[in-house]
């Protein structure tokens, strides 16, 4: 796993990267700006020697806060569906003022229902 230091008005907070790989896809994520008041960012890599990553990367992502709510992704900044190798950074809206913690769900990426990502806010 690695650590990205991801910096926050004057605090340094440290988040570490999460990985799921099943049925022939394997799915990278860190936060890249997780705070709560803040539009969130999470830096993804997709990589697979055997699936087309055709997949709406904003379709596919939702997000939940530690009080239930859930945010549906706003932006994709990185690279066009298809091919084996995908990177780029998914946003959402700001989370709420007291989320203390967040989870990233992707669905039916590679037949694989949900995949599931969580993280504390620091």
């Amino acid at each position: 796993m690695t650590v990205a230091a991801v910096a926050l008005g004057a605090n340094v907070w440290a988040y570490q990267s999460q990985s799921s790989n099943a049925n022939g896809v394997r799915i990278d994520v860190v936060p890249a700006q997780l705070s709560s008041g803040k539009p969130v960012k999470f830096e993804v890599r997709m990589n697979t020697h055997s699936v087309n990553l055709g997949y709406d990367m904003v379709a596919a992502a939702l997000l939940k806060d530690g009080q239930g709510r859930t945010y549906n992704a706003s932006a994709w900044n990185g690279s066009a569906p298809g091919g084996h190798h995908r990177s780029g950074v998914l946003e959402f809206p700001a989370v709420a003022e007291n989320a203390k913690s967040v989870t990233l769900y992707f669905k039916n990426i590679s037949g694989v229902p949900e995949r599931i990502f969580e993280w504390k806010i620091e």
